[in-house]
């Protein structure tokens, strides 16, 4: 079994090294089927998508009276060769089908302009190296907004030159505060883990009551230290006792060594805090092998479920709880249905990563729409000043300003929780407010 188990890592290694990026309220939980309204960090199960009516900046008038036409172009930045190419498949192929939903809803208007959304894809071939000769190309293609790479290493090699260029970043799925802090004025998550733990484990410890010792075993990953040190506060305010902690170095795939320490602590759930899919299923099915039957967390993300699933032993995919979208589900909002079909019918896999380029120019049209400029300064500053609350995201309504104590300023975004929970070999999305 254990061989069987560690065949895989060759075959996948590939997607292992570029989706390291994700390395990427409190309330009583009560049951609901009305559909939300608005972001919230409470915990009450509902069965639809949020809604879109209060969050995003209302349209403004100036559509009717549009009597020019220009373009506004939105950089995007990922790996098309090298190493990381086969991960960022996904985000690549989304390109061309985000920009066509994004026109169709409307594009942009500020005064009497009406913009189309152009979104032009620059390669970083999985390097660093690669990133700065992109965003040079950039700089020079005049572009003032980009959707920065995914991998942390690339996009903090790429930010003095977007700060000094006063160029908006926008990124969903972050994570640390290296990325975002108050010396990138310029840099946003459009989404980050941090914002969900809370409320995860508020949902989590209503579904597993008896979950009092936990085991923490996550990916060493420069990020991750944000998560981390958020999730020991959020344990002793709840009565949790870490048993065992582990950061491991990214990719693994054998965890039997680190396994048996950790049971022989006695947990009952294991924590992965977030994760690559090939090392979140490594994990799972190993701590299945060696005996452990309790629940296994993904406070901020285990990467895509139906990913993590299709590498799962049947008798093994239970109990995994994820702060994740099952992309599939047709609770999703309808934004990501459309898109889903828009990629899904030009041939390519639709899965999480296929999700982060509608949710970062979401970000960037809605803020330019409040502030009616397409100046980054004066878009940076109609979110900084609250001019621009929110936006309609991936994932429904989102607000500006979650943990400003840990950014140093409101450029983290959140939507409401979500939750997939794999049990019985199937996934089970859910929303909760």
């Amino acid at each position: 079994m254990k061989k069987r188990l560690l065949l895989g890592g060759l075959l996948i290694v590939l997607l292992v090294i570029a989706m390291m990026a994700v390395a990427c309220g409190e309330e009583e939980p009560a049951a609901t089927t009305a559909a939300p309204t608005t972001a919230t960090t409470g915990a009450t199960a509902t069965t639809a998508a949020p809604g879109t009516d209060t969050t995003a900046p209302a349209a403004t008038d100036t559509t009717a009276a549009a009597t020019k036409e220009d373009v506004l172009k939105i950089a995007a930045i990922s790996s098309a060769t090298g190493d990381m190419a086969t991960a960022f498949k996904a985000m690549y192929d989304s390109v061309g089908p985000t920009q066509e939903l994004l026109n169709e809803e409307g594009g942009l208007t500020v005064g009497d302009t009406h913009y189309s959304i152009e979104l032009v894809f620059y390669d970083d071939q999985s390097t660093t190296a690669g990133g700065v000769t992109a965003i040079n190309k950039i700089i020079g293609d005049g572009i003032k907004y980009v959707s920065p790479p995914m991998f942390m290493p690339v996009n903090l090699a790429i930010a003095d030159l977007c700060e000094q260029n006063k160029m908006m970043r926008v990124k969903s799925y972050g994570a640390g505060n290296v990325e975002v802090n108050p010396q990138n004025p310029f840099m946003f998550f459009s989404c980050a883990g941090v914002s969900y733990e809370a409320s995860f484990y508020d949902y989590a410890l209503e579904k597993y009551p008896n979950v009092k010792k936990i085991a923490v075993i996550t990916p060493d990953d420069p990020g991750g230290a944000t998560y981390q040190e958020l999730i020991k506060k959020i344990y002793a305010e709840r009565g949790i006792e870490i048993v065992y902690w582990e950061v491991y170095p990214q990719p693994s795939f054998d965890f039997y060594s680190i396994l048996n320490k950790a049971l022989a602590a006695k947990p009952d759930a294991i924590e992965e805090l977030y994760g690559i899919p090939p090392c979140s299923a490594a994990l799972i099915n190993q701590s299945r092998e060696l005996g452990f039957t309790g629940p296994i967390f993904g406070a901020c993300t285990l990467g895509d479920p139906n990913i993590i699933l299709s590498m799962l032993t049947p008798e093994y995919a239970y109990d995994v709880v994820s702060r994740a979208p099952e992309v599939h589900s047709d609770l999703m909002t309808d934004r990501v249905k459309k898109l889903g079909e828009k990629i899904m019918a030009a041939g390519a896999s639709f899965e999480l990563d296929s999700l982060h380029l509608l949710d970062a120019c979401s970000a960037i049209i809605d803020a330019a729409d409040a502030a009616q400029s397409i100046d980054p300064e004066k878009v940076v500053a109609a979110i900084d000043s609250g001019a621009a609350e929110g936006f309609e995201g991936s994932y429904g309504p989102s607000v500006w300003g979650s943990y400003p104590d840990v950014y140093g300023n409101n450029h983290c975004a959140e939507h409401q929780l979500f939750i997939t929970t794999t049990q019985d070999a199937t996934n089970h999305f859910e929303w909760v407010e």
